[in-house]
């Protein structure tokens, strides 16, 4: 049964509508998790009695009273809301995820003038959805005739992560083209997953009748791998059909079929692939000639090479790669060259010594305060100079560190086994020419390191496994065919030794070229096999070198310090040659044999095709001199008369 002090507060209509705004004020989630923790006392409740002196009150008490009412019920409001957020644990309690500001952000190319608008929104999905870097854009539109491609080209080039990232990037991108642009395109060289099971599949079924599985080599191609795919597409054609073509005079010349629109090739590739192929220089060299050639048609002056190269530069796009930029300049830092060492052994006291102590050294000789006759110093001479000219850090020459090195290679052996220090001097001295700026690893550096080395008292096992390196080096860094100079050092010095391997190797080195060579070589090849006197030697060199001497163009004329060492050469090998020649034995006195014997003797023959050489060249120089005489008369003739 309600008791009357609650009858009587809601008997009135205005505590009826407080305690009904108060209710439906409250929101369900407080109410909810209020019901999930249980009931609050009554005391804690907007449902309070009413007081029996306070039931008829007048309006004003009752209108102040439930305001109280209301604002007591929303401090409990605040109070429930607070103590839920108290609720909430540390561990949840968390801000939510900041990204970092991207440390590049790529700039694609730029749209060309004139360029279909398809062009700009294909880019971006080239680069956001295909996922392709290393976007270049190639303008060549001004091909005239254009290209085998197609009229009006513009080429993109893209660089995928992988093989399957290159050809579902570029099938995805095919099915773009037709499905929101309704562009029909090409895409050569694309492998779908039809056609790639197909392919696994027939592999598999020729390695099983073969009996075995190598026909699926790791790293070959067996028609799976391609690395490039071209697609390649015609924008802005609607269809152009076949037409009336007139010339210039207004004459009808024939059929044809316009070429309009824009013809759009994408080249995505692999890196390795790109890398190989290098299409970006291949299409800049060929719009290079081609607009050099329209300006020479068009009857314009010739422009400058740097002016035409700025006019490719604006047709080009390459890619603007920050890690390319910086393995740029990486590269650039490696090749500088320190002038002066900065190295802690440098800061150390030259030792003094009054016994002896190296004054000037040059290219040719050493000489010292107390022999200054004698050409060639000791091991510890040199160590000491060596040590000196490091310290001082004072600028020294190449051929001031040429002639070093050949005097530690030459220096008299005091001791056995001098070469490891040897070695070690000329290690030292290289660091030390390199970090002043010396290149030693050029041909003349190598060519005087094999020769001081092959001349070397001291030559043994150490010094022919450095010979070995350093011809080594020298063929990995010939490049270009050396110097006649160079080549005599080299004979000279495996004659010195007589490497006869090496020596003809190093005659033969301008053939490589496909240069001929002087005749100061074949007149040193010559002498060296005479001064030998072995008749076996003289006889091999002759029986191959000779022959190439007489095709050598231009022609060389055995005259002069060349015959000597010819003739020389040949009276080794047969010494007999000459008296055979001038003075022949009666026929009578020889039998058949002796006479066919004598007639195809072969030195004898060879001397005597070189005396009529000889001959014939006098011959000549006499008629030209004659020539040049009567020239000269003829030209004093009209000066004499006047």
């Amino acid at each position: 049964m309600i008791s009357r002090p609650v009858a009587a507060t809601l008997g009135c209509c205005g505590c009826r509508q407080a305690i009904l705004r108060a209710v439906a004020s409250r929101p369900l989630a407080g109410v909810g998790q209020s019901a999930s923790r249980g009931i609050r006392p009554v005391a804690s409740s907007g449902f309070r009695g009413v007081a029996a002196s306070q039931q008829f009150g007048t309006t004003a008490q009752r209108s102040a009273e439930e305001k109280a009412g209301i604002q007591e019920l929303r401090d409990e409001e605040d109070i429930v809301d607070s103590n839920e957020e108290a609720d909430t644990p540390w561990f949840l309690d968390v801000e939510p995820p900041r990204r970092a500001p991207l440390q590049h952000i790529a700039s694609l190319p730029k749209v060309p003038e004139n360029a279909p608008p398809l062009l700009e929104p294909m880019m971006k999905y080239i680069y956001e959805d295909m996922g392709l870097d290393e976007l270049s854009m190639l303008d060549l539109r001004e091909l005239d005739p254009p290209a085998a491609l197609g009229p009006n080209l513009i080429m993109i080039f893209g660089t995928a992560r992988s093989e399957r990232h290159l050809h579902i990037s570029a099938g995805r991108f095919v099915r773009w083209l037709r499905k929101n642009h309704q562009v029909g395109a090409r895409a050569d060289g694309l492998i779908g997953p039809g056609e790639l099971k197909t392919k696994l599949r027939r592999l598999r079924k020729k390695a099983k009748m073969l009996g075995t599985n190598t026909m699926i080599m790791p790293g070959s191609d067996n028609g799976i791998s391609t690395g490039w795919v071209c697609v390649n597409f015609s924008a802005h054609d609607h269809g152009a059909q076949e037409s009336h073509s007139y010339d210039e005079s207004g004459r009808f010349s024939g059929f044809g079929t316009p070429l309009t629109g824009t013809t759009v090739v994408v080249q995505c590739m692999t890196e390795s692939r790109r890398n190989e192929l290098d299409l970006e220089t291949l299409w800049r060299g060929i719009l290079k000639r081609n607009m050099e050639e329209m300006q020479k048609v068009k009857g314009r002056k010739v422009v400058d090479p740097s002016e035409l190269e700025s006019m490719v530069s604006a047709k080009i796009q390459m890619p603007d790669s920050p890690s390319a930029q910086q393995w740029q300049a990486l590269k650039l830092a490696s090749q500088q060259q320190r002038q002066f060492s900065t190295m802690a052994r440098r800061l150390q006291a030259p030792p003094q010594s009054s016994e002896s102590r190296v004054t000037s050294v040059d290219s040719g000789a050493l000489v010292t305060e107390d022999q200054p006759h004698s050409p060639k110093l000791d091991l510890s001479t040199l160590r000491r100079h060596v040590h000196d000219v490091q310290v001082a850090g004072t600028p020294v020459s190449r051929e001031t560190f040429q002639g070093l090195i050949s005097a530690i290679f030459q220096a008299e052996v005091t001791a056995e086994d001098t070469a490891p220090e040897r070695l070690a001097l000329v290690d030292q001295l290289s660091l030390m020419a390199e970090e002043r700026g010396v290149h030693v690893t050029s041909k003349d550096w190598l060519i005087t390191l094999i020769e001081t080395i092959v001349t070397s008292p001291a030559y043994g096992p150490e010094l022919q496994r450095a010979q070995k390196n350093v011809e080594y080096l020298l063929s990995t860094k010939q490049t270009s065919a050396l110097k006649t100079s160079e080549i005599l050092r080299l004979m000279a010095a495996y004659a010195h030794r007589s490497d006869w391997d090496k020596f003809w190797d190093a005659f033969r080195s301008p053939a490589r070229f496909l240069l001929p060579r002087s005749p100061e070589l074949y007149e040193y090849a010559y002498r060296v096999m005479a001064a030998t006197g072995d008749r076996k030697l003289c006889t091999d060199a002759l029986r191959w070198v000779y022959p190439e001497m007489l095709k050598e163009e231009p022609k060389i004329w055995p005259v002069g310090s060349l015959y000597t060492s010819l003739k020389a050469c040949i009276l080794a090998a047969d010494p007999s040659a000459e008296n055979l020649l001038h003075h022949p034995p009666p026929q009578d006195t020889l039998d058949l044999f002796g006479q066919r014997q004598l007639a195809h003797r072969e030195f004898v023959r060879v001397l005597k095709e070189i005396e009529t050489m000889r001959q014939h060249y006098a011959n000549e120089q006499a008629r030209e001199h004659s020539a040049q005489t009567l020239r000269n008369l003829s030209g004093q003739m009209p000066s004499s008369y006047n």
